[in-house]
């Protein structure tokens, strides 16, 4: 997860905002911090398996990287392309990161998208 170390300082205030629940914090809170504040909360619990490396199409780009696979029991898996691009299945939450700023967040167990900016030129 080294590409979170250098968005921490984004996460500063979302704790306080996240608690006043997902309406609030989708109008007032850019969908690549909604996607850091889930990925931190993965990358906080303690580390299970960790594959060295694969080679898979970034969900970003489409390119064929080599990825890092981070998994930990009852949360799910992040999966860190050696560009920098990140996609998470982490309980219960899809997550794609992407190193030009743009992400997607949707709640897999309700089916439902909860911010996407990749389609969103400039």
């Amino acid at each position: 997860m080294r590409m979170l170390d250098r968005k921490m300082a984004v996460l500063g205030g979302l704790c306080s905002v996240f608690a006043l629940g997902w309406h609030v914090a989708v109008a007032q809170v850019p969908c690549p911090s909604i996607a850091d504040y889930h990925l931190r909360v993965f990358d906080n619990e303690n580390m299970e398996v960790e594959d060295a490396s694969e080679n898979l199409a970034s969900p970003c780009t489409g390119k064929i990287e080599v990825v890092s696979i981070d998994y930990k029991p009852g949360l799910g898996f992040v999966q860190s392309f050696e560009g920098g691009d990140i996609y998470a299945e982490v309980d219960p939450f899809v997550l794609i990161q992407c190193v030009d700023g743009r992400a997607m967040v949707k709640n897999a167990e309700e089916k439902k998208l909860i911010c996407d900016t990749l389609n969103v030129s400039g």
